[in-house]
């Protein structure tokens, strides 16, 4: 009995973990750096209970502009965070993609992705 409640254990923690909740408002740094590119931005996410995510970001001129992702299990068997929305950069529409994983400290830190040039993030909760 006790070998099964802790493979039982074991077996859920992956489905515990995506539990959290990511609503808030979240302070992401960014930086494309090959392209010598860095921007602060902000976002407010609502997570539902099937853990999509929604939300405004601020775009690069201070725009509010709608996001939306989800909260799942990554390929890793990790919860994985992943995100987008649509901005322009230096007049030409861009659309930018975070995936990231939650940190121990409550933070989620990964890469984003615009028009092939990739980058890192992250990302802390206010």
């Amino acid at each position: 009995m006790r070998k099964l409640l802790l493979a039982l254990g074991l077996t859920l923690a992956p489905v515990a973990a995506l539990a959290d909740d990511m609503s808030g408002t979240w302070t992401i740094n960014a930086a494309f750096e090959s392209m010598g590119v860095t921007f602060t931005t902000t976002c407010t996410f609502k997570q539902d209970a099937a853990g999509n995510l929604a939300g405004p970001c601020k775009g690069t001129a201070d725009e509010q502009t709608p996001a939306s992702g989800a909260l799942r299990t990554g390929m890793s068997g990790k919860p994985e965070v992943d995100f987008g929305y649509d901005t322009n950069y230096e007049g030409t529409p861009v659309h930018l993609e975070y995936v990231g994983l939650p940190q121990a400290d409550g933070s989620l830190t990964g890469t984003i992705s615009a028009h092939g040039a990739q980058g890192t993030f992250t990302a802390t909760r206010k």
